[in-house]
C-alpha cells in the first residue's frame, strides 16, 4: 500500500547524516512524499535564519562546554527555522500518514512535531542516526553515565550552565511521552544503548543505510597505475581531531604495524581522507608506510578512490551505524571496524572484513599485518564476497519495506486495542 510521507531532514547530501537522509528519502519512490529540508529551501530569509541559529548555538557551545572533546550540540531543543504555519504552507493540502525524521537540529522543534501529529493523526518515526537523540543532545554519552541521572552532573558543561543539560533532557522526554514515536535503530550497538535507558517506545533494529546502486560509479578494481604488490587501504575519517573518529588508535596501530616489518615487507599504501590539523601532518613524519591524504572530497572523487582501493578501515570508537562501511562494501572493499555501530550486524569475520575490540591498537595492527601478508587470490575472494553481500543486503527497497512494515504493525496493534475497548 502506498502512503503519504512527510520527511524532515536538516541537510541532504552533505556529511554522513545528510547522505543517509538523502538515501532514505530516495528509497520511497513509490510513495507520495514531501521533504522539508534547508537543502531544498528557496526562501533566502529562512536560509539566513537557519545559518544564524546554527552560528549562535555553535558559539554558545564554545563558551559553555568544558572541552572540545565533548560535542553537546543541541542547546536549541525547542527552537527551529520552521514553525507550524510555515510547514502547513509548504505541504498545503498534503495530509501525511507518516512523518519520518532523520535530522532536525535547527530545523523544527519537537513541540511542532507533536502539533503535526495531532493535526494529521499520523505516526512519527525517528530514524535515530545518533545517540544524542535520547540524551538531550549530548553526543558524547558513551563516555559518560551521568545522563542516566538526567544529566545532573554533566561533564560537558561548565558548572554555571549545568541546568542546560537537565533542561534539554527533560524537554526531549516530555515531548517523546506526548508524541509516542516509533524509533528505527541502525545497529545492535544502538539497540543496547536504547534498552539501557529503559524507554518503552516501540523500536525496530535495522542493519544498514539504504544504497541506490544505480547512482554509484562502477567499481573497476583494476587500477593500472597501482603497484600490484601494494594493498591500498582507504581511511575516511572526516575530522581527525574529533575523538569519536578514533584517529589516535589508527595512528598507533600503523606505527605498531610498521615497526614489526622491514621496509621491503610493507605492502600497504594508506589513503587518509578528512580535515587535518598541522600536528596531524607533522605526525605523518613518523610513518614509514606510503600514504596520500585528502581534505573533504566530492562524492564523485570519493567514489573514484573507493573503486581503486582494496580495503577500508573505519577507526571510529563511537558510531551508531557506519555509512562509510556500507559505501565501501558496495565497491567490493572489505572493512575493518572497531566493535561499535553496525560492525556486528554487517561484518562477517574474514569474509567481508574484520571486527576489532574497541580501542585495541594491537588487534588493529594485527589485522593490518593480515592484510599485508594476504595473497592476491584471498584478497580477490574477499572483494567478490563483499560486493555480492552488499548488493544482496543493502538495497533501498529492503529499507522501504522495513519502515512500512514497522508502521503497519503499529497501526494494526492500535486498531486491535481499539476493538477490544469497544
Amino acid at each position: 500500500m502506498q502512503y503519504k510521507i512527510l520527511f524532515f531532514s536538516e541537510i541532504l547530501g552533505a556529511g554522513g547524516g545528510g547522505i543517509a537522509s538523502e538515501r532514505i528519502i530516495n528509497s520511497f519512490k513509490k510513495h507520495d512524499i514531501k521533504v522539508i529540508s534547508i537543502s531544498n529551501e528557496k526562501s533566502l530569509s529562512l536560509k539566513i535564519k537557519y545559518f544564524i541559529l546554527r552560528l549562535y548555538y555553535r558559539l554558545q557551545r564554545f563558551f559553555l562546554t568544558t572541552s572540545d572533546k565533548f560535542n553537546f550540540n543541541s542547546f536549541n531543543s525547542n527552537i527551529g527555522v520552521y514553525n507550524k504555519k510555515k510547514i502547513y504552507k509548504k505541504i498545503d493540502k498534503f495530509k501525511p500518514d507518516i512523518i519520518v525524521i532523520t535530522w532536525i537540529e535547527y530545523l523544527v522543534s519537537l513541540e511542532t512535531i507533536y502539533e503535526l501529529k495531532k493535526k494529521y493523526n499520523c505516526e512519527v518515526i525517528f530514524i535515530a542516526m545518533d545517540n544524542h537523540l535520547f540524551a538531550g543532545g549530548c553526543r558524547y554519552v558513551n563516555e559518560c553515565e551521568n545522563y542516566m541521572d538526567k544529566c545532573n552532573n554533566c561533564l560537558a558543561l561548565k558548572k554555571w550552565f549545568k541546568s542546560t543539560a537537565i533542561k534539554n533532557y527533560s524537554y526531549y522526554r516530555f515531548y517523546f511521552n506526548k508524541i509516542k514515536p516509533l524509533f528505527m535503530l541502525p545497529s545492535h550497538h544502538a539497540k543496547l544503548f536504547y534498552k539501557k535507558l529503559n524507554l518503552d517506545y516501540r523500536f525496530l533494529e535495522f542493519d544498514f543505510w539504504p544504497i541506490q546502486f544505480e547512482n554509484l560509479i562502477k567499481n573497476n578494481n583494476k587500477n593500472k597505475n597501482k603497484d600490484i604488490k601494494k594493498r591500498i587501504i582507504i581511511c575516511p575519517i572526516q575530522k581527525f581531531n574529533e575523538p569519536r573518529k578514533g584517529w589516535e588508535y589508527l595512528y598507533y596501530s600503523i606505527i605498531d604495524y610498521q615497526n614489526q616489518l622491514e621496509k621491503e615487507e610493507i605492502n600497504i599504501h594508506f589513503i587518509f581522507i578528512g580535515k587535518l590539523e598541522n600536528y596531524h601532518i607533522r605526525s605523518f613524519k613518523n610513518f614509514r608506510v606510503s600514504y596520500d591524504y585528502y581534505n573533504y572530497l566530492s562524492r564523485k572523487d570519493l567514489e573514484k578512490l573507493y573503486s581503486e582501493s582494496d580495503f577500508g578501515v573505519i577507526p571510529s570508537i563511537q558510531e551508531w551505524a557506519s555509512i562509510s562501511t556500507n559505501e565501501m562494501m558496495t565497491f567490493g572493499l572489505p572493512v575493518i571496524n572497531f566493535m561499535t555501530g553496525s560492525s556486528k550486524n554487517i561484518i562477517i569475520e574474514g569474509k567481508n572484513g574484520f571486527i576489532v575490540n574497541l580501542k585495541n591498537v594491537y588487534e588493529l595492527s594485527n589485522k593490518l599485518k593480515t592484510i599485508n601478508n594476504m595473497d592476491s587470490r584471498n584478497m580477490h575472494e574477499m572483494k567478490i564476497f563483499t560486493k555480492n553481500y552488499a548488493e544482496k543486503n543493502f538495497k533501498d527497497e529492503s529499507f522501504e519495506k522495513k519502515l512500512i512494515s514497522f508502521y503497519e504493525y503499529k497501526k494494526r496493534h492500535m486498531i486491535s486495542k481499539r476493538d477490544l475497548i469497544v
